[in-house]
């Protein structure tokens, strides 16, 4: 099976295979901005977001039974990043929907259809995904290696990969 690396410019390739992706803008309010303009946030600073964004979702945890919700907060001077980074760029599936808001930064998301076609969809600010259980994916930081999302839970698990075993190139992104 061969696999390529291209930009998704549409969210057909998303949709067939599932995967719900929408832009959500954040609202401005100065506060919340001024968090998320911040590299680092220390507890407190997470649940502050949390708290704002999650309001704002209640919605998707109403209709698919989300339980729970975090922030993921990477960025160059995060602990283990290339670590962490490592895990989550190996395709891989979950038995939960993995469920992202992203409030700044940006990443790569490559997602394959059932032939093992990857496509790279670059996420940033406002952008909503929800990838069903089951789909092959993974995911990496831009060039500027910071992100932060939320991250909605129906499982009290967390995040569980289970890892395909395919092989995948490095995700370039194109400009």
């Amino acid at each position: 099976m061969s696999t390529s690396n291209s930009i998704l410019s549409d969210a057909d390739f998303v949709g067939a295979v599932g995967v719900h992706w929408e832009r959500r803008p954040l609202a401005p309010e100065p506060g919340l901005a001024a968090l998320l303009d911040r590299p680092q946030l220390d507890e407190g600073g997470k649940a502050t977001v949390v708290q704002a964004v999650g309001a704002l979702v209640i919605d998707e945890c109403v209709a698919h039974g989300y339980h729970s919700m975090d922030l993921v907060v990477l960025h160059p001077g995060t602990p283990g990043l290339d670590e962490t980074l490592e895990r989550f760029d190996k395709p891989h599936t979950h038995a939960d929907d993995e469920v992202r808001y992203i409030l700044d930064g940006e990443g790569l998301f490559g997602f394959f259809d059932a032939s093992g076609q990857e496509r790279v969809l670059r996420v940033g600010p406002g952008d909503y995904l929800r990838i069903p259980a089951g789909v092959e994916h993974r995911f990496t930081l831009t060039a500027a290696r910071r992100i932060k999302a939320l991250r909605l839970f129906a499982d009290t698990a967390g995040w569980v990969a289970q890892y395909t075993q395919r092989p995948a190139p490095a995700m370039v992104a194109c400009a």
